[in-house]
């Protein structure tokens, strides 16, 4: 399958605007893509999540709400850049990703558009939008919930089998994490998205290896923030039984990489742990 979608792209000294088509019409009555109208929607912070806050749109006319996403420079040196990034490729990159990989079939938001302003020679503030997932949870506040025994596994089976399409659709998380997954449940069912796309690598299914690292850098996280204890290993168990399935050599593939991403993992915990 590929990206049916028609963009819109503009491309000006002081603006980039990349946008699906069918909402633009939307979109412009509200201002966008103009700076104001872009700092009033980032005003309303929504909620929180990853290296800043986010916000909700509504659109007029359109029965799906825009989440919004401003993009930033993490780590210890993210203050010294104060919201600003260098050129725009990189969120035009993480929208194109993101819709490559949900053209593959992968479980991820469907895109709606990256607004960047410049701030001065080479500096930019931008701007990822993607569909709402109206009553979804990222994974830590779903955790946060105290969900049961039951509940707690088909959440992990549903993380598992979204993972596995996700990697099966080509696609390599930067920064996988319990925030950057999404459960939502219906009824006696859950299902996961994966979000965050930003630095997301779209190719060939990656091999073994690097199936393994992602997940274990995910199992990490939940150690991270105090809460793998409560996934526990049943957790972790029907995590990897719901990324297999009957594949009985996938599964033998990426348990030969365990022993190594646990001594990774182990070097990881003694740096937050002092």
């Amino acid at each position: 399958m590929t990206d049916t979608t028609r963009w819109v792209e503009r491309r000006e000294r002081d603006l980039y605007w990349l946008a699906d088509d069918e909402l633009v019409p939307s979109l412009t009555a509200l201002g966008w893509p103009q700076r104001d109208a872009v700092d009033r929607a980032l005003a309303n912070d929504a909620a929180a999540g990853g290296r800043t806050s986010t916000a909700l749109l509504a659109l007029p006319d359109r029965p799906e709400r825009v989440h919004l996403r401003p993009v930033r420079h993490g780590g210890w040196l993210a203050p010294l850049w104060r919201g600003a990034i260098l050129g725009t490729a990189r969120p035009a990159a993480e929208l194109r990703a993101t819709a490559r990989l949900r053209a593959a079939g992968a479980p991820v938001p469907r895109p709606v558009l990256v607004a960047a302003h410049r701030r001065g020679g080479p500096f930019w503030s931008a701007v990822v939008g993607t569909v709402h997932a109206e009553g979804a949870r990222d994974g830590l506040a779903w955790l946060a919930e105290g969900p049961e025994r039951a509940r707690l596994l088909r959440g992990a089976r549903a993380v598992g089998a979204a993972l596995r399409r996700f990697h099966d659709a080509g696609g390599s998380h930067a920064d996988l994490h319990a925030k950057n997954l999404l459960l939502r449940e219906r009824a006696d069912e859950t299902c996961a998205l994966v979000i965050d796309l930003d630095g997301a690598r779209v190719g060939d299914p990656p091999p073994p290896a690097r199936r393994m690292r992602e997940l274990m850098r995910l199992a990490r996280s939940l150690e991270k923030r105090g809460v793998s204890a409560q996934v526990g290993p049943r957790g972790c168990a029907a995590a990897l039984a719901g990324y297999c399935g009957s594949d009985r050599a996938l599964r033998r593939a990426l348990l030969r990489h365990l022993p190594a991403e646990r001594r990774r993992n182990a070097l990881h915990a003694l740096a937050y742990r002092s």
